[in-house]
């Protein structure tokens, strides 16, 4: 069951991810463009070029800061709400639990597990969301 619930994390994050990633093409392209042209110009010096490249990268640099750290900070989200899920299952189960409680400690985890993961799917369309309206603000273009 637990590995069950990986794969829907994972699956949803990967979705989240392509859909930030989509939306930030044009940056990327711009980016790139820019720090093309940085190169091209045969007057530059190596280290006029290099902070010309930089500065051409800096808010893509900066709106992949923030995407990471957003995504970053559900998971970490979704990783409490797990080890929650494992203290309250070993308070429960106490020392010495016999095979049948193990069973039903078991059964309540993989329970527990799926409530978190259920809530992390949730939350990610919302933030996806934000983050796209987050990424298109002028700071980042």
């Amino acid at each position: 069951m637990v590995e069950e619930q990986q794969k829907r994390v994972d699956e949803y994050t990967r979705r989240i991810v392509e859909e930030i990633d989509k939306s930030m093409r044009k940056m990327k392209g711009d980016a790139y463009r820019c720090a093309a042209n940085c190169c091209d110009n045969e007057t530059y010096s190596i280290k006029k070029i290099e902070n010309c490249v930089k500065n051409c990268n800096n808010s893509l640099d900066q709106a992949q800061e923030y995407a990471r750290e957003e995504l970053e900070r559900v998971q970490n989200r979704l990783q409490r709400c797990v080890m929650d899920c494992n203290d309250r299952i070993k308070d429960a189960a106490g020392p010495n639990p016999s095979q049948r409680d193990l069973e039903k400690y078991s059964e309540q985890f993989d329970k527990c597990v799926t409530k978190c993961v259920d809530h992390y799917c949730e939350i990610l369309p919302n933030l996806e969301k934000t983050m796209k309206n987050v990424l298109s603000e002028k700071k980042y273009q």
